[in-house]
């Protein structure tokens, strides 16, 4: 089972140092299961097994990546007092997926997404050699963040969301991350991810609430945000580029910022700070000079990037890459 992070647990488990694990892929997917659901659940019948699944824990969050491993546990009833209140984040990385849980079913095509949780019946079976990432957040952490977290939970999220695709980035680094990474940047991993699924739950909830006039504004927002992570790395964009291809005045869109508690460049700035941040994380571009990874993050100044990451993350982008071991 998988625990929330305290000072003896470890940050990462490969599925070959799972406890009590013999030959037996049934053994296997049911040591799988304890790890990544919570759960002592029998595995099904088609349960397999494959032994590529990683799996990194963080302060608050649990992050976990592989092809057919837990392709057919559950959720077993007689040990649910005992599993942890958590929410699980399942994305499909390849293949197909079927998610039953809470009276509903859905098959997720590659890409898609769900929220489940660890406590209830139910389970996430991967279809056509499938692969899947997940992430584990506390209920009590994202309850005062989601509204409605249990209207929300068995609701498919579409594979085309922006949101959602930064998160399997973020994820993806987080299982990356140098197992001595400091404390605070793991803890700052977590809290990134977390905003991820409170940003992509809370989008589904407002445009789902189109028919009052504050359901339109929000769902404009949404839309307006949306095209702001597709659009972070272009240099020209603006509140004068965003009103033309959202056929409203410029002003208009600074004011659903501001009328939302933020503005519209602070909302620019902290979208290409955190995909800056995902970059300088990512071992593939190791080897890519800060210069570079500001620039295509949207940042044509330097020396403006090194001061705006630095105040926001207390460290600055070389810091970042040595705490992980990289090179600067």
């Amino acid at each position: 089972m998988i625990a929330p992070t305290g000072p003896a647990a470890a940050p990462f488990i490969a599925t070959d140092q799972a406890p009590n694990v013999d030959s037996s892929g049934r053994s296997q997917a049911h040591a799988c299961g304890r790890l990544i659901l919570g759960s002592e659940g029998p595995p099904t019948d088609d349960a397999s097994f494959c032994s590529d699944a990683a799996l990194r824990r963080l302060p608050g969050a649990e992050v976990a990546m592989g092809s057919h491993w837990l392709a057919g546990v559950r959720t077993g009833e007689p040990v649910l007092p005992a599993a942890l209140d958590t929410v699980m984040f399942a994305v499909v990385l390849r293949g197909r997926a079927r998610a039953s849980q809470l009276g509903r079913e859905e098959i997720m095509r590659q890409g898609g997404a769900i929220l489940m949780t660890t406590c209830d019946v139910g389970s996430h079976t991967l279809l056509n050699d499938g692969r899947r990432l997940t992430v584990q957040l506390a209920r009590a952490e994202l309850a005062p963040l989601i509204p409605d977290l249990a209207g929300r939970l068995m609701r498919p999220f579409a594979p085309d969301l922006d949101a959602l695709q930064l998160l399997v980035a973020h994820a993806r680094a987080a299982i990356d991350l140098d197992s001595g990474a400091a404390h605070g940047l793991q803890r700052h991993v977590a809290t990134q991810l977390r905003d991820l699924v409170v940003l992509l739950a809370g989008a589904f909830q407002l445009a789902s609430d189109g028919s009052s006039g504050t359901g339109i504004r929000a769902a404009r927002l949404h839309a307006i945000k949306a095209e702001i992570a597709g659009r972070l790395g272009q240099h020209d964009l603006s509140a004068e580029t965003l009103a033309l291809s959202q056929q409203i005045s410029p002003d208009y869109v600074r004011k659903l910022f501001r009328d939302d508690g933020s503005s519209l460049s602070d909302h620019i700035l902290a979208g290409r700070l955190a995909w800056a941040y995902a970059m300088l994380l990512d071992p593939q571009r190791s080897r890519q000079r800060i210069a570079a990874i500001a620039y295509e993050a949207g940042f044509s100044d330097l020396s403006y990037f090194n001061r705006t990451f630095r105040r926001r993350y207390a460290m600055s982008p070389s810091d970042l890459r040595a705490a992980t071991g990289r090179p600067a």
